[in-house]
């Protein structure tokens, strides 16, 4: 108490010989209280101390807690000086954000009234140019500069306002990152007949900076689809996802692409190719190309070829297993066993390779398969009208073989005319194996 006391005799004393000076309050928040000394009637401590009170002879009184105040100072009159302050280093950088700061090094004369970071694409920014203001009642604050302009060089400097005007800290540049096309991948694409749709598996590893605005996937007839063909989108995040290519036809081949579109414009993964398709029917070569070369190159032509119709003209989805023995006299399979030529080269054809997969697949290896050619003509009903509507001929068979179409010999395809005549042959032939077995027998189509 007595400190205070004397404080107070000490700042009456001083108001006496200083009638004339100004009476500076400089407060830890920025703020200065100016008072004209010749206008204090008495100074007083009050709330236990803790607070000083400046009675005016206009009987106002100004308040500043002491705990609050920084410094007391005598001047000649409110001093009119621009605020000192530095610009902080730049920190945090991303395309349209960044963080910077600034230090209040001294106040000048009067009241800080706002304070911040101001900046622009151009040097030597001022409050003019955008700018935030920072809130902190302290000389030092962090501000998060948002909303600039993606790989660009940015400008900026602190700055302080007080009644004298406006002071700049240092200027300090910096650049933002760039945005970049978004990163994209076809990881697969594959066929299911049953729905007649292919699901695509897509993952978007980067969004290149800026949120997407679309994703999915292209397709065309064509190579290298674009989204100006047909296409399917589904979010807009990154990360992995699912996308159907629906209306798809059957023997069609189409190409499609994965893609991802930002600010910047759309990117594309990589090219994968779709074929629709009814069956899925595979095969495991069983012998040796090194030790049978000729062999194995006229073999795998052929089962080649009999997958390409059995896939696209029936449903059976199965591996088969391809034999070479030399005690085979011409070629033989049974029902899901195995299909096994012999060393007649002229046997080593499509017809003979779709014939021996008519057998594995259930045609004369099969008991229902036989009871239907009890009569010596097919009974089943969809087979029959089948070969009925595309030749007007009967379809007849024995306990192990059907006619015709049925490839029995080399010349039911070669006797058939030109190239297109002799597909259409083998294409037949792949249809009457689907209706005999699955349509009119039921048997299963995998297994």
């Amino acid at each position: 108490m007595k400190k205070n006391i004397l404080i107070i005799i000490g700042a009456i004393c001083i108001i006496s010989i200083f009638a004339q000076k100004t009476f500076n309050i400089y407060k830890s928040d920025l703020s200065v209280l100016n008072v004209i000394v010749s206008s204090i009637d008495s100074l007083k401590f009050s709330n236990s101390d803790t607070q000083l009170d400046v009675y005016k002879s206009d009987n106002t009184v100004i308040n500043a807690t002491i705990a609050s105040v920084d410094s007391i100072t005598f001047t000649d009159s409110v001093a009119q000086s621009l605020p000192v302050l530095t610009t902080s280093g730049v920190t945090t950088i991303s395309y349209t954000t960044a963080q910077s700061g600034l230090t209040i090094k001294s106040v000048g004369g009067t009241t800080i009234l706002e304070k911040g970071i101001c900046w622009s694409t151009t040097p030597n920014p001022t409050i003019e140019n955008t700018k935030i203001a920072s809130s902190a009642a302290t000389s030092a604050s962090t501000l998060s500069l948002t909303g600039l302009t993606a790989g660009s060089v940015i400008y900026i400097r602190a700055y302080a306002t007080n009644l004298a005007g406006t002071a700049y800290g240092e200027q300090k540049s910096f650049t933002t990152l760039s945005y970049s096309l978004p990163t994209v991948e076809t990881t697969s694409a594959s066929y299911n007949y049953t729905t007649n749709k292919a699901t695509c598996v897509v993952k978007v590893i980067s969004n290149g900076g800026c949120t997407l605005t679309e994703r999915g996937i292209c397709w065309s007839t064509s190579k290298n689809p674009t989204i100006n063909d047909l296409k399917y989108a589904n979010g807009i995040t990154v990360g992995q996802f699912y996308a159907l290519m629906s209306n798809l036809s059957l023997n069609s081949t189409y190409y499609v692409r994965a893609f991802a579109t930002n600010c910047v414009g759309t990117a594309y993964g990589a090219q994968l190719t779709v074929k629709p398709l009814m069956g899925n029917v595979t095969y495991t070569m069983g012998f040796d190309s090194l030790t049978y070369p000729q062999p194995y190159r006229l073999i795998k032509a052929a089962v080649d070829s009999a997958c390409y119709y059995y896939n696209r003209y029936t449903t059976f989805s199965h591996n088969i297993w391809i034999a070479y023995s030399s005690g085979v006299p011409t070629a033989e399979a049974s029902y899901h066993g195995q299909v096994a030529f012999g060393s007649n080269t002229t046997y080593m054809w499509v017809g003979t390779a779709m014939h021996e997969f008519a057998h594995y697949f259930g045609s004369g290896t099969t008991s229902v398969w036989q009871s239907k050619t009890s009569t010596g003509t097919w009974t089943g009903s969809v087979a029959a009208a089948l070969l009925l509507g595309a030749t007007g001929e009967t379809l007849k068979g024995d306990s192990q073989h059907f006619w015709p179409y049925g490839i029995n010999y080399k010349s039911e395809i070669t006797g058939l005319g030109d190239a297109t005549a002799q597909a259409n042959g083998l294409i037949l032939h792949a249809k009457l194996v689907k209706a005999m077995l699955v349509d009119d027998c039921g048997l299963p189509t995998s297994w």
